[in-house]
């Protein structure tokens, strides 16, 4: 069963939507009114999947329209020439178009920006000759005599039942789309949206599901154009040609492009708008007046209509807290701590180089994590620590040696193939995903640990929905366990930055890490939370999660690691416990000068 009643809100745009399909061919009872809902609804059916593509994948595909002529010809070339029952044949253009789909996605979907737009474009304008050359679609002339639409032999006896029959389908893809919406795969494409380097870091395949989401949005095309046909009871080449497609972006524009919603609602206005125009005989000005309403809603209504219906819900219920989050001591055994080997070597680095042209930016470097320890990474600017920790993260390729996990090379692996061994990250630089509450952040981490697949997310099945609760009470002691409660409906951009830096080390561990990079976890925070800070490390540490950390704050590192390796220019001039490495003279002139020396010792 697909569960639409997930929150309140959703309860509510449920009923909203089920009250006003009802009343309408109650109110506009005429054939042309009738008509415009069906047009409205069939655009409907599409839109909701271009919102999946382009809003949540951020995949600027306009050629959707070319999976509407496939499901449009399916319709009506098995049931004119083969009779084949009008449902079963809107089935199989959808499983058509999804198959279609699937090969082409991953090439496709590897291009950016306009080239993207192009190569897109291509793949309609290639099945639009292909309609008009190919004698089984009808050539020029189409495919006519399309009959009614039919379930199992049922025909829909007048266009009002087949108005509510189309609304049907669009719900049914609203409730797909919210299913994906509130699921792992929901937060993974927000995640990619904002940062596909972050993204990678919690274990999400952005490929795959660009690839799925193009895949999805396809076969909702192909349901648009059976719809479509159906009503017209005919097909020919020039009915999803390139004004259908770009009806499609600005109908999802208008309506909202994170919203699933959004979707019907700008269908709706796109097609009320364009029916109206043309009603007042202003074909000329139709144009100008669609392209400047989505300008303004661009401008003045960012998240679209169906966005800010949400936010303002939101707002108006008090579903958003302005309460500051509070910092308590951590819990220390609020999440599963990790089996330890003492002097069991888990990361070993061995002869890594990586050139940039001629510079030497990491410079024949060896070295070796142990099970359980907290090994700092230190040295002064430029001396190529970052570098190091991309390549141990897969963020780049080296050029010499070999890093292994346990034994297992994985310099050859990226960084979602690192994150799925267990290997956590946080980055100098934040990198939350800003489009999401705190509490999603954080269950982004439990991406990995979770396995139902987009078919059992979509249809909501009891599997998905027990992961779903089991992540979001992990992501819960996450927080809990470094400190930082009554921020989970907060957007991560309201905290303040030493709270944020929490969240990312929160997201890090949700991931249940044998291994956590930290990069420079301490850059950017006063006193007080440097020594917050150091007593988590330790928490962390205590929990068996074996810990590399690069930092510029000398006297954390001194107190916390029980191995330092030394960077200069790219190579590694000493490593060895903290007291023994401080009073080498090679780090005393490089790193850390005569004066600090004495400082610290």
């Amino acid at each position: 069963m697909i569960s639409l009643l997930a929150s309140r809100k959703t309860a509510m745009a449920v009923a909203a939507f089920v009250l006003l399909v009802g009343i309408y061919p109650l109110i506009f009872s005429n054939s042309y009114e009738v008509g415009i809902g069906i047009t409205a609804g069939a655009l409907a059916a599409g839109a909701v999947g271009f919102v999946l593509l382009l809003g949540y994948a951020h995949q600027l595909a306009v050629g959707q329209a070319g999976f509407c002529m496939v499901g449009g010809y399916s319709s009506a070339i098995l049931c004119v020439h083969y009779g084949w029952d009008p449902f079963l044949a809107l089935l199989f253009g959808v499983a058509l178009s999804m198959i279609i789909a699937y090969p082409i996605a991953a090439p496709i979907l590897r291009l950016r920006g306009f080239v993207l737009v192009m190569g897109s474009l291509a793949f309609q304008l290639i099945l639009v000759v292909v309609a008009f050359e190919m004698e089984f679609t009808g050539g020029a002339l189409g495919t006519y005599g399309v009959p009614r639409f039919a379930i199992f032999g049922w025909t829909l006896p007048s266009d009002q039942i087949y108005y509510y029959f189309v609304w049907a389908c669009v719900l049914l893809t609203i409730a797909i789309g919210l299913n994906i919406d509130r699921s792992r795969i929901g937060r993974a494409l927000k995640a990619i949206a904002i940062s596909e380097t972050t993204a990678g870091s919690v274990g999400i395949d952005t490929i795959k599901y660009k690839v799925q989401m193009f895949v999805i949005s396809a076969g909702m095309a192909s349901l648009s154009g059976s719809l479509f046909v159906h009503f017209l009871r005919a097909m020919d080449p020039t009915v999803f040609g390139f004004a259908f497609s770009l009806n499609l972006v600005i109908a999802v524009i208008i309506g909202g492009l994170m919203s699933i919603w959004g979707g019907a609602v700008g269908a709706t206005i796109v097609t009320g708008l364009r029916e109206g125009l043309r009603g007042l005989s202003l074909p000329l000005w139709e144009a100008v007046i669609m392209g400047g309403l989505t300008v303004f809603v661009l401008i003045a209504f960012q998240r679209g209509v169906a966005g800010n219906l949400s936010v303002w819900f939101d707002r108006f219920t008090g579903r958003r807290s302005n309460e500051v989050p509070t910092v308590v001591e951590p819990a220390g055994t609020a999440i599963p701590g990790v089996e330890t080997e003492p002097g069991k070597a888990v990361i070993e680095v061995s002869n890594v180089t990586k050139l940039f042209g001629n510079l030497r930016a990491v410079d024949d470097v060896s070295f070796t994590v142990e099970s359980g320890s907290i090994t700092a990474l230190i040295g002064p600017n430029g001396a190529g620590k970052t570098t190091l920790f991309n390549l141990i993260g897969g963020y780049q390729p080296l050029n010499e040696g070999t890093i292994t996990y346990n034994g297992e090379p994985i310099h050859e692996l990226i960084p979602n193939q690192i994150a799925d061994l267990g290997i956590g990250r946080t980055f100098q630089n934040l990198q939350l995903f800003d489009n999401m509450t705190v509490l999603e952040n954080v269950m982004c981490g439990r991406h990995r640990i979770h396995t139902a697949g987009i078919t059992q997310i979509s249809a909501s099945t009891p599997q998905a929905r027990r992961e779903e609760e089991a992540s979001l009470e992990a992501a819960r002691r996450c927080l809990e366990f470094v400190g930082l409660r009554g921020a989970e409906n907060l957007s991560a951009a309201e905290l303040a930055f030493g709270h944020m830096r929490l969240v990312e080390i929160a997201r890090a561990l949700a991931l249940e890490p044998a291994v956590l990079l930290m990069d420079e976890p301490a850059s950017g925070l006063n006193d007080t939370e440097t020594e917050q800070l150091a007593e988590l490390i330790l928490e962390i540490s205590a929990l068996g999660i074996t810990i590399l950390l690069v930092e510029h704050d000398m006297r954390l590192v001194m107190g916390l690691a029980d191995q330092v390796v030394v960077m200069h220019h790219g190579k590694k001039i000493a490593d060895g416990p903290p007291d023994q490495v401080r009073e080498t003279d090679e780090v005393i002139a490089a790193y850390l000068g005569t004066e600090k020396h004495e400082a610290i010792a």
